[in-house]
């Protein structure tokens, strides 16, 4: 089969290695094994079909094809294909087709188009509405999300009509105007909170509630503590005194979450960009371990352990033969 070029700009020339198939099939006297339809130019052993040229500049975007209509700016055209399989041609007689480092590069392309090619046919069919919609439906809130404020919290336990209810009030509202006519009121407010909050759960983390949707607020504190929470706008703005079934409760706000209302169609594209590559990574997984199942892979634990990369260079790769297997 005759080689398949790769396109090299008018600018500069871009090398590119040709796999399985694509490659070129010579047979023993040098001269291409088979040819595919008129040719356009012989380059020393080498063939450039018709099929090929067409190919190539059908590969340009539109706007630049529409440059190559005269048989002048066609020949300019093939020129670099020309320019290319000269290089081509004399890499192979300097030996390059045999440099580790040719070979190495080879190697990780042929994976690339193993696992573009595989991945691709077994991915499956693409992911459908009702497929997308399921997903969704299935992870709802992923994409929809109320909004949600992270406090801290001292509380003053007194339960609402007991005597210690106006005492919890009258030293809430002395905390908060010495917390407030502090420098730094965070600080401050972490410092009253360790040295008198009674809430034993958040004490020794400055009273910190974590982020809490306005459901998740009531039904740790009721609705006044929620209503209280939510109407914090600034980030290290004191409340004033809320009062609960609890207690006497002083709020700080930390941090504020803004809500998601995504709908289906909002994000239909990227719930199917995600499936397919879910599908496309399971397709690899199943290869690999259908190729582990066949060949047998053994590990040397006893060289792996001398490696230390902390000591390694850089040196080049040592000449293996195709196909060569480990000792």
């Amino acid at each position: 089969m005759v080689r398949q070029l790769r396109w090299v700009g008018t600018a500069s020339l871009a090398v590119s290695l040709t796999l399985g198939a694509g490659g070129c099939e010579r047979s023993k006297t040098g001269s291409p094994s088979k040819e595919e339809g008129p040719v356009v130019a012989i380059v020393g052993e080498g063939r450039i079909t018709k099929q090929e040229f067409e190919a190539k500049l059908a590969e340009q975007p539109s706007f630049v094809r529409s440059r190559y209509s005269s048989q002048e700016k066609k020949k300019e055209f093939l020129d670099n294909l020309v320019r290319f399989e000269l290089l081509v041609q004399e890499a192979r007689r300097r030996g390059l087709d045999s440099n580790p480092e040719v070979r190495a590069m080879l190697e990780k392309v042929m994976v690339q188009q193993l696992v573009k090619t595989h991945t691709e046919s077994a991915g499956g069919a693409a992911v459908g509405d009702e497929e997308a919609r399921a997903y969704f439906d299935a992870n709802v809130s992923e994409f929809v999300k109320p909004p949600r404020v992270r406090v801290n919290q001292l509380l003053l336990k007194a339960p609402r009509g007991s005597p210690e209810r106006a005492k919890a009030l009258a030293q809430a509202a002395r905390l908060s105007a010495e917390i407030q006519r502090s420098e730094n009121v965070k600080q401050a407010f972490d410092t009253a909170v360790r040295a008198h909050s009674q809430d034993t759960m958040t004490q020794a983390h400055g009273g910190d509630l974590g982020f809490l949707t306005r459901d998740e607020m009531v039904a740790a504190g009721g609705e006044s503590l929620a209503e209280s929470a939510f109407a914090l706008k600034a980030i290290g703005q004191l409340s004033a005194p809320i009062e609960t079934d609890t207690g006497v409760h002083l709020l700080l706000l930390q941090a504020r979450q803004v809500g998601l209302n995504q709908t289906f169609d909002q994000v239909k594209s990227r719930i199917v960009q995600r499936m397919e590559s879910e599908r496309r990574a399971k397709a690899l997984d199943d290869l690999v371990q259908s190729l582990k199942d066949k060949i047998q892979v053994e590990v040397k634990e006893d060289v792996l352990a001398q490696v230390n990369p902390e000591t390694l260079t850089t040196t080049p790769l040592p000449q293996k033969e195709p196909g060569a297997r480990a000792p």
